[in-house]
């Protein structure tokens, strides 16, 4: 596999994962004390939009290299 495909399905699995995975682990402890499930919701979030910046950077950067080496 090229380095480019690792670091975007990386990327990608940071995003959903930190995204989908903070709201389900919220609920699995529906019990737990408010300050808990709001941790437990908050952290993975930011691991999720730090993902979604990074894509946003690699993104570009690889539109930018595209942009000077035309075939």
């Amino acid at each position: 596999m090229d380095k480019e495909r690792v670091i975007t399905i990386a990327i990608l699995a940071g995003l959903f994962g930190g995204l989908v995975g903070g709201p389900i682990a919220s609920l699995a402890d529906y019990y737990a004390p408010p300050e808990k499930r709001f941790w437990l919701f908050i952290i993975p979030e930011f691991i999720g939009f730090a993902c979604l910046g990074l894509l946003v950077r690699y993104g570009r950067s690889r539109k930018k290299q595209d942009d000077r080496n035309p075939l």
